[in-house]
């Protein structure tokens, strides 16, 4: 959601008025983010004040991290329900709160925008505390319920319980990663669960200490960004977000020790982990390039002769070594240029302000080739062309029509090849006079038995044809 661009051509003070009825109607209506907030290239955080911090999903963490037992969980399923209804209750009455102060301000003092933003604010900083307190009420009923064995376990609990809240929050590549979802799709043995027990807890305390040093980082941030958003300050906001990227690289940096402990953990699937690990958190980085859907697709093709086969698979294992030094390039550009994207934002979001024009992060590629992402993904799209034409080769123009969505074969092309083919039938290069060439007695061996539709018996194959046609 973005401001208008005639909303940059207003007087500050119409401006700002206007940003004070945004935020108040975005903030009743449950919004993560005020419209301020893409010029500045970064999450606000006013939306988080509308998200509960327990969610009726987290009943099945509390269940697996605290080992409840069984006469323990309806009292803990009725702890949240409440919890749930007075966060809903509060959430509506805020809401009205909101309106009836922005309304209020708005008629008192239409033209002090600053005076506005602040009268609309006040239910919003007083339901913070509430919804704080609402939070700290279920905990302490919850430990209320549990034994000497479970409170042992509380505070590996409250870190998973912050996780599952702040780790999707993330804007970087990598800062987002749920290592636990990776090894849990590996299906680990129980002693490759023991042998990373120790890593795991190593890295959920240091993933823990930089999610709670980024969100108090955020929220000691947000009222000079707010301040920096009124006054459309773009180059402060730069400043501000720079300062937030710091928190974020460290979330980063944290997830990046986690990989490196795990993988050295596992030992034999180290590897394997590294691999899932970086595909889940630069999704965007490590895809299967084209070119290799293409081999895979040809690979699996019927008429292939054992020479193609030996040939692709060669083919497709250069490819693969090939893909992996682009795939390192983009990931390196992906880590530099991410944390410069709120800053590139801010100073597009000024240049248009000014009336000039400005190539911002998510233009098309054509008109952003000097970025440096942009540059590694095209050099990688570019490295498959000598693959597929050497895959191409490989195959005979038949194959190439048999791939998925079929290939376009040249005429004047497939022509010659058939010449050539009859010619080498005529001199006995492809069999002696009467026989089958191998290739074509290679894939009648691979062709499925034909069958009589009514019986489901092997049909006899039609008998060639005794001369030419009248």
């Amino acid at each position: 959601m973005r401001i208008p661009n005639a909303l940059t051509r207003t007087p500050v003070i119409l401006r700002a008025r206007t940003f004070a009825c945004a935020l108040a109607v975005t903030a009743a209506f449950g919004a993560a983010a005020t419209p301020a907030s893409a010029q500045f290239g970064g999450r606000a955080s006013f939306g988080e004040a509308f998200q509960p911090d327990i969610l009726q999903r987290d009943m099945m963490l509390m269940t697996a991290s605290l080992q409840l037992e069984e006469w323990q969980r309806p009292i803990v399923e009725a702890l949240l329900s409440d919890y749930m209804v007075s966060f809903n209750t509060g959430v509506e009455a805020l809401k009205d709160k909101m309106k009836a102060a922005s309304q209020e301000a708005a008629r008192a003092t239409p033209a002090d925008g600053d005076a506005i933003l602040e009268k609309v604010m006040k239910p919003l900083d007083a339901w913070r505390v509430e919804k704080a307190q609402m939070k700290d009420k279920f905990l302490s009923d919850l430990r209320n319920q549990l034994g000497p064995q479970q409170l042992e376990r509380w505070p590996s609990f409250e870190r998973a319980l912050r996780r599952e809240r702040m780790l999707p929050a993330g804007d970087l590549s990598g800062e987002s990663v749920d290592l636990w979802a990776v090894m849990g799709r590996m299906q680990l043995s129980s002693a490759e669960e023991e042998a990373t027990r120790a890593a795991v807890t190593a890295y959920e305390i240091a993933l823990d200490q930089a999610l709670v040093a980024r969100e108090a980082r955020i929220k000691e941030l947000e009222p000079a960004l707010a301040e920096a958003m009124r006054a459309m300050n773009f180059d402060r906001g730069a400043d501000l977000q720079d300062q937030v990227m710091t928190a974020r690289i460290a979330v980063r940096a944290a997830n990046d020790g986690g990989i490196d402990s795990l993988a050295q953990a596992l030992g034999a699937r180290g590897a394997e982990f590294r691999q899932r690990a970086l595909e889940a958190g630069y999704p965007d980085v490590y895809r299967t390039h084209p070119v290799m859907v293409l081999m895979q697709q040809a690979r699996a093709l019927d008429s292939l002769t054992e020479d193609q086969v030996s040939k692709i698979d060669a083919l497709m294992a250069e490819f693969r070594t090939a893909c992996e030094a682009e795939d390192a390039k983009l990931y390196d550009a992906v880590r530099a240029e991410e944390p410069k994207a709120p800053r590139k934002r801010a100073q597009a979001a000024a240049e248009r302000r000014a009336g000039g024009a400005s190539s911002a992060p998510g233009a098309p590629q054509s008109s952003n080739a000097g970025d440096p992402v942009v540059k590694a993904r095209m050099e990688r799209e570019k490295m498959g062309q000598p693959f597929r034409d050497r895959l191409m080769a490989i195959l005979t123009s038949e194959q190439q029509t048999e791939l998925p969505g079929g290939v376009k074969v040249d005429a004047a092309t497939l022509a010659k090849e058939n010449e050539a083919r009859a010619k080498g039938e005529q001199l006995g290069v492809e069999g002696k006079s009467g026989e089958e060439p191998p290739q074509a007695k290679d894939r009648k061996e691979r062709r499925p038995a034909r069958r009589d539709p009514r019986s489901g018996q092997p049909a006899a194959e039609p008998a060639e044809p005794q001369g030419k046609p009248e």
